[in-house]
């Protein structure tokens, strides 16, 4: 503010004009013209002494604007506004000296910030290559017609440089379009890590299996074509994947929050350009180091990736709704689907296997399998039971397996079994260990340790395996009981080693030929 403007506020307001009319006039903001509305001139020419120009000063009535509107920005995104309205690449400013200026306009203007905070846990760091980080969120944003509409966002962080890539849509992710921003995130990259670790999301797994991992059809197809590793993060654990947590929220708060929704396409070339400018180039709170700089090391230990097709398939079939209590009518019955399945335009299919008696519950678009039921015949029947968690929460995992060596009767081959179990699956260990107790309630012990004994021969160390070493020999068991011979009645003694006597051929012609004479 010079002495200029202030003479010129001050002569408006003798003329009548009020602060609002004042503050259009002169083209600043309001609360600029009210500051000094009422300011004598020996009180502006000591603020004149007391601030002197300040760098940022060129952006203050944007700044000051910006935050009436939105207290909660950040100065890391008032900052990146200011480079993306300045028509310099650079700004003649630091960012760390911008900061304290934010914050004296704020006690200025009195213009408080919300408070939102969140924690985190360190995560180890990685090797170049070694692991990159997905998640996804969502935002609501104001459209250019004046209303909100969310918009869903994908995230792709390497853990060592802490290289980003994001991605919008209008709609929730599938698994179509799951994989496809995958394709569009290693083709940014040029490469892909070796390991990916994931939030557990339905687009990608259909059930943890407690360690056996069951992938939806469409994801477990990319998996097997493009063959990284996965790690599914448990439940509640933000920890995990600490680093792509702080991107989701960086590309919502730093990038989209407060920014008006045109169409989705120009809002991912804005989001391009300030993973360019600001994501991608500015030096990283824990790293210490710019990120782009970090990735033109890491670049070259990412592996290189095909392309990938991942056209669905379309399948003719009846599409049921699902309802918002998690269920699908079908047939007269109610068919349960998991808990959060429920989605307003989400439909599925019925998918019956005759051979089994079976029907599985299917999504219509990416054909990921929400729940299989047995068919019900009947009428008016609630089909499923309510989610509960195999996990034993009240015994330590030391006295898991205690209790499982004395149902076992300290089989000298589980000590071994839940030791390769463990080794294999730590993560999921509980859960394994909760498996094999429930099998002594629906099995013998005597299958369940021919099991064993199989699983050990054979090698396979898992819960699951386990039980369908058990299905497999007692089928084989019931198969070879009905393949038996039949007791045949024994002959009587004076016949057996006896043999038929055999005629010859010329008793056989003799007799035609008097059967011959007679008939004629």
């Amino acid at each position: 503010m010079d002495w200029s403007m202030y003479a010129d506020i001050q002569n408006l307001k003798r003329k009548g004009f009020k602060k609002t009319q004042t503050a259009d006039k002169l083209k600043i903001h309001r609360q600029t013209v009210a500051k000094y509305w009422d300011m004598p001139p020996d009180d502006f020419m000591k603020e004149c002494l007391k601030h002197r120009a300040r760098k940022p000063d060129v952006y203050k009535d944007l700044i000051i604007e910006w935050l009436t509107e939105n207290p909660d920005m950040s100065a890391a995104q008032l900052y990146d506004w200011c480079k993306e309205h300045s028509p310099l690449e650079t700004l003649d400013f630091q960012k760390r000296s911008f900061q304290d200026y934010v914050k004296s306009i704020r006690d200025e203007y009195n213009i408080q910030k919300p408070d939102k905070s969140r924690q985190y846990e360190a995560s180890d760091e990685r090797p170049p290559g070694a692991q990159g980080q997905v998640d996804m969120g969502e935002i609501s944003l104001m459209t250019t017609s004046g209303r909100h509409r969310k918009v869903y966002c994908f995230a792709m962080v390497l853990s060592h440089s802490r290289y980003k890539y994001v991605l919008w849509q209008l709609r929730p992710f599938t698994t179509e379009t799951f994989i496809t921003a995958h394709v569009k995130a290693f083709e940014y990259f040029g490469g892909r890590p070796r390991e990916i670790v994931y939030d557990q999301d339905k687009v990608l797994a259909v059930s943890e299996n407690n360690g056996d991992i069951i992938y939806t059809a469409g994801f477990q197809n990319y998996l097997d074509e493009v063959k990284f590793s996965v790690y599914l993060c448990h439940g509640a654990d933000p920890e995990s994947k600490g680093p792509v947590e702080n991107v989701v929220k960086f590309a919502k708060h730093g990038f989209a929050e407060h920014r008006i929704l045109s169409d989705i396409d120009s809002f991912n070339e804005e989001c391009l350009a300030w993973l360019k400018r600001t994501a991608n180039h500015d030096v990283h709170g824990t790293t210490r180091k710019r990120p782009d700089e970090a990735f033109a090391v890491e670049k070259e230990y990412l592996i290189p990736v095909s392309e990938y097709s991942f056209a669905a398939t379309n399948e003719e079939s009846i599409s049921y709704p699902i309802r918002k209590d998690n269920i699908v009518l079908y047939k007269g019955n109610r068919y349960r689907v998991p808990v959060g399945t429920y989605h307003r335009d989400k439909r599925v299919f019925m998918v019956i296997d005759d051979d089994k008696d079976t029907i599985d519950i299917t999504d219509a678009i990416t054909g990921e399998i929400y729940a299989t039921h047995p068919l019900c015949h009947e009428k008016g029947q609630l089909i499923g039971k309510s989610e509960r968690s195999e996990r034993d929460k009240n015994k330590t995992v030391k006295a898991q397996e205690e209790a499982l060596m004395e149902l076992f009767e300290d089989d000298e081959l589980v000590g071994p079994f839940l030791e390769h179990i463990h080794h294999e699956k730590p993560r999921y260990y509980r859960d394994q260990l909760g498996v094999i107790k429930k099998l002594f309630e629906e099995w013998n012990k005597e299958d369940i340790i021919k099991g064993l004994k199989y699983c050990s021969e054979k090698e396979l160390y898992s819960a699951n395996e386990l039980k369908s070493s058990i299905i497999y020999l007692t089928q084989e068991s019931l198969d070879k009981r009905r393949t038996k011979p039949r007791d045949s009645t024994p002959l009587p003694e004076k016949y057996r080693g006896d043999k038929p006597g055999v005629r010859s051929l010329s008793d056989y012609e003799n007799a035609m030929d008097e059967r011959s004479a007679v008939n004629g």
